[in-house]
C-alpha cells in the first residue's frame, strides 16, 4: 500500500503566495482595454478649452484657455443665468495652441469688449456664469 504525504503549510502558503502574485501581474500588464488594470492613475483629461469668469470685477472678465496645441476658433462668449437678448455674443476669434485670450464686458471694458453693459448677474451666485462656444466644443465657468 502506497502512502499519501501531506503538503506542507509552508509549501502551501508559498505556492499560493507565487499563484496570487502572477494572477497580479497578468491583471497589470494587460491593456485597460482588455479589462486589465491601468497602469496609470485615473484622472479627469484636461479639457480642451478652460474657461473662467469674474463676474463681479469692473469690468467683468472672461478668461478663454486653449488647452491643446492646434487653434480653436472661439464663436461665442455669454452668461447663463437669464441672458440678455444680444446673447450670446458672436466674437469669431481664433485662438492658437496654448494661447489665452481675455474679454471684458462692462463699465471700463476695453480689451476685447464684448459689451459695454454688464452680462453676468451677481444676485445669481453658482447660477450664473459664462457659456463660450467653440469650434472644439462649448465650455463653462459659474460664478461664486
Amino acid at each position: 500500500m502506497k502512502s499519501r504525504v501531506a503538503p506542507s503549510m509552508v509549501a502551501t502558503a508559498v505556492g499560493l503566495l507565487l499563484a496570487c502574485s502572477l494572477a497580479l501581474l497578468l491583471a497589470t500588464m494587460g491593456p485597460s482595454s482588455d479589462g486589465g488594470i491601468s497602469p496609470r492613475p485615473a484622472g479627469a483629461a484636461t479639457p480642451a478649452v478652460k474657461v473662467s469668469v469674474s463676474c463681479k470685477s469692473t469690468p467683468e472678465v472672461t478668461k478663454v484657455e486653449n488647452n491643446r496645441s492646434k487653434s480653436v476658433t472661439i464663436r461665442t462668449v455669454g452668461s447663463v443665468y437669464q441672458p440678455y437678448s444680444y446673447e450670446p455674443i458672436r466674437v469669431n476669434r481664433k485662438l492658437g495652441g496654448g494661447r489665452t485670450i481675455t474679454f471684458e464686458s462692462g463699465s471700463g471694458a476695453n480689451t476685447n469688449k464684448l459689451t459695454g453693459n454688464f452680462i453676468y448677474n451677481n444676485d445669481a451666485g453658482s447660477k450664473e456664469g459664462a457659456r463660450v462656444s467653440t469650434s472644439v466644443g462649448r465650455f463653462s465657468d459659474r460664478c461664486g
